[in-house]
């Protein structure tokens, strides 16, 4: 590119007046700037420029796309459990909203773990349904409550009956609707309205244990596999050695799986929501119980893992 005009105040290549400058502290309007930075980048991000360029978007609206596409942070922390010997309940995927979501089960469930006197609860994800609209069209017919604050509301009804400890993390379901649509964390919501609750953080979690030990909760996307355990093994798989957990407890699936891989003991959490008519087009069963564990922990790891299970399918 060849520079004609050297005027304070105007662009350098062109000569049209500019109030712009570019990082060299050079005076250049925006469309020659760039057509400077066209020269020097590949074929690839040329077509992305392109793009950028016909899209008619605002600077404040790329900035603020660009902005949205980073990793979601992880808004909660981790929570530290005493003693050597503990039992807990675990459940998830409640998809608290939906009509198919079992209240009977869940007062069941509650019940059972404020009757067995659980140190602490677990829930693994997808408290609340969200608002697929956008992407299952329809699936707005197969909501008992809309919007958050309403979801909200249900769930603080129910969860609000425990009376242990609940530790959770939110699931796909908060965080591609309500999270990534408007930037509403459900999680904290709950965490505030709930006493003695505590938001581990958005798909994933940890609680930790003595010893060096620790629980992790997650949530992941995507679909089911063929087999219940394909999935699982694959994540337990992934992870390096030195940072696995002791305790891995795996929501989204809607199965029920106890599984020691790698000196890892795994559970999938279940459901308390009824098979819905998305599962059922697309052959999906739903697992729906909940968990009860005893465990005892030693410098050596775990040394007992009693997982029982309530089905309820």
């Amino acid at each position: 590119m060849t520079y004609i005009y050297r005027k304070r105040g105007y662009c350098w290549n062109c000569g049209r007046r500019t109030s712009h400058q570019d990082k060299k502290q050079q005076w250049f309007c925006k469309e020659c700037e760039m057509k400077s930075i066209e020269d020097t980048i590949n074929d690839e991000d040329k077509s992305i420029l392109k793009i950028i360029k016909n899209s008619k978007l605002s600077d404040n609206e790329i900035k603020t796309l660009l902005k949205g596409s980073k990793e979601i942070p992880n808004s909660g922390k981790p929570y530290s459990i005493k003693g050597e010997k503990f039992s807990f309940g675990v459940f998830g995927d409640t998809h608290i909203g939906h009509k198919c979501f079992d209240t009977a089960l869940a007062d069941y469930a509650i019940n059972e773990f404020n009757k067995r006197k659980v140190d602490f609860v677990v829930h693994s994800g997808d408290i609340c349904e969200g608002h697929y609209e956008s992407k299952r069209q329809g699936s707005v017919f197969d909501l008992a409550h809309i919007g958050g604050d309403s979801q909200i509301e249900e769930a603080v009804k129910y969860l609000s009956k425990l009376k242990r400890p609940l530790y959770f993390i939110t699931g796909n379901h908060e965080t591609n609707t309500f999270y990534k649509q408007c930037g509403f964390d459900i999680g904290k919501q709950i965490e505030k309205k709930i006493p003695n609750s505590h938001y581990l953080g958005i798909q994933e979690g940890e609680i930790n244990l003595p010893h060096h030990q620790k629980i992790n909760v997650i949530h992941p996307d995507g679909g089911t596999a063929y087999a219940i355990s394909y999935n699982p093994q694959k994540i337990i798989e992934s992870l390096e050695g030195g940072k696995k957990p002791a305790i891995l407890l795996i929501g989204h699936y809607h199965k029920a799986e106890y599984l020691f891989y790698r000196n890892v003991h795994m559970l999938q959490t279940a459901t308390l929501e009824s098979q819905t008519p998305f599962q059922k087009n697309l052959h999906i069963s739903a697992h729906k119980g909940f968990w009860i564990v005893n465990a005892e922990i030693s410098k050596d790891g775990i040394s007992k893992f009693v997982p029982e299970f309530y089905p309820a399918y």
